[in-house]
């Protein structure tokens, strides 16, 4: 049990912590101050006790298929504030007025608030699954407590690394990340409406499982932060691709509409 509470916990606090750590990235080299962090932690509270409050009629919601609705729901609302944010970025000119940079911070804010209650809340319910139980609760607890070491350690080496480039590198290589994350997010959300027979299913286009099994650790932890799948459908694929076009279509007309105003 002390195993799996680290690698379930790990892989849950993974994606929020390197999304939190992109853009505390985004925001310094934007020289924009990442006081927003604070202005989260009331949503984030808020949601998850939320979450975890009516996670039972959650769960039986829509007829037993709420929990991955609801999970569906909040993934694709990321990928949008992903896009958002991605415009209002590209777009800016060199010295950011007030107004955009409230805007860049409530972007912020709300992404990091959706990503953490998500995870949270699953974090939560599992951890207060075992509290009653005196055989597994402290393996339970010093398994989870070490996964969100884990975790957070990954995430805080992913930012060391991005402030040792360039300022532009750090830049391009931070959207990249970030589209990648969001894309992956809207492959996922197929995969949980397909589970939820809200959309339709299809044979797997390939079988990468020998390779990289999705059950491995490494595979677990990929998953969870990039979407990947080791049996993807036609339909995952296509609205995988999709997303990232509407991602590098959207950021780049926002670019070049950008360069234009500066001329």
């Amino acid at each position: 049990m002390l195993l799996s509470s680290v690698i379930l916990i790990s892989r849950e606090v993974l994606e929020a912590a390197i999304l939190i750590s992109l853009l505390i990235t985004l925001s310094l080299n934007l020289r924009l101050s990442i006081r927003w962090l604070l202005y989260a932690v009331l949503p984030i509270s808020l949601g998850i006790a939320g979450l975890v409050h009516f996670n039972v009629p959650i769960t039986q919601a829509l007829d037993g298929v709420g929990q991955e609705v609801s999970n569906a729901t909040l993934q694709l609302l990321i990928y949008c504030l992903v896009v958002v944010l991605g415009i209002a970025i590209t777009s800016s000119k060199p010295a950011l007025s007030k107004h955009r940079m409230a805007i860049l911070r409530g972007l912020m804010v709300a992404i990091v608030s959706c990503s953490s209650i998500r995870e949270g809340s699953e974090i939560l319910i599992f951890i207060t699954g075992f509290a009653g139980d005196d055989d597994l609760r402290n393996s339970v607890y010093i398994g989870s407590a070490i996964g969100a070491g884990i975790g957070i350690s990954l995430a805080v080496l992913i930012f060391a690394g991005l402030r040792t480039l360039q300022p532009a590198t750090t830049y391009q290589v931070v959207l990249l990340l970030l589209s990648l994350i969001a894309a992956g997010m809207v492959m996922q959300t197929t995969n949980l409406l397909q589970q939820a027979n809200w959309f339709p299913s299809s044979q797997p286009f390939w079988d990468s499982s020998q390779l990289l099994s999705e059950h491995s650790v490494m595979g677990e932890l990929l998953n969870n932060v990039f979407g990947y799948e080791s049996t993807p459908s036609i339909n995952q694929l296509t609205a995988y691709c999709i997303s990232l076009m509407v991602l590098g279509i959207a950021w780049t007309c926002s670019s070049l509409s950008g360069n234009s105003e500066k001329h």
